[in-house]
């Protein structure tokens, strides 16, 4: 295969792509041929394609956070559905440098686990820092 270099794609945030949804075409419909373009592509180059995409506001309704889930983002449960790999990243406070990166969705037993983990971000050095890893995900 011939390729200019691109070893990773990332798609930061999908809502700012533009999109040409077919006229007859729902939203879902529209989001999961989207998505086996993305996966189309990258097996075709030999591509990592990472997509960011945000949950809907429901999550944060009547101000009653909760983390998200896969199912969360915009759109379709095509998200989860056909991702090979699904990874939530929740601030539960987001005015503190805290966050829980917690692997959702592993398709192949062979290329992760699913858990999460704490994260600080350290403003000095501009990295994240473990704070603990929390029990595996079933």
């Amino acid at each position: 295969m011939l390729r200019d270099g691109i070893r990773v794609l990332m798609i930061d945030p999908w809502n700012e792509v533009e999109h040409a949804r077919r006229r007859d075409e729902s939203v879902t419909d529209y989001i999961g041929r989207g998505i086996r373009a993305l996966k189309r592509f990258a097996r075709l180059y030999d591509v990592a394609v990472i997509v960011i995409a945000h949950p809907t506001k429901d999550v944060g309704r009547d101000g009653k956070g909760r983390p998200p889930t896969l199912y969360d983002i915009e759109g379709s449960a095509h998200w989860f559905n056909k991702c090979d790999h699904g990874i939530v990243v929740h601030r539960p406070n987001a005015f503190a440098d805290e966050a829980v990166l917690r692997v959702a969705k592993v398709r192949f037993e062979q290329s992760g686990e699913k858990g999460e983990i704490r994260l600080r971000f350290d403003r000095q050095t501009s990295r994240f820092e473990t704070l603990e890893r929390m029990d595996a995900v079933a």
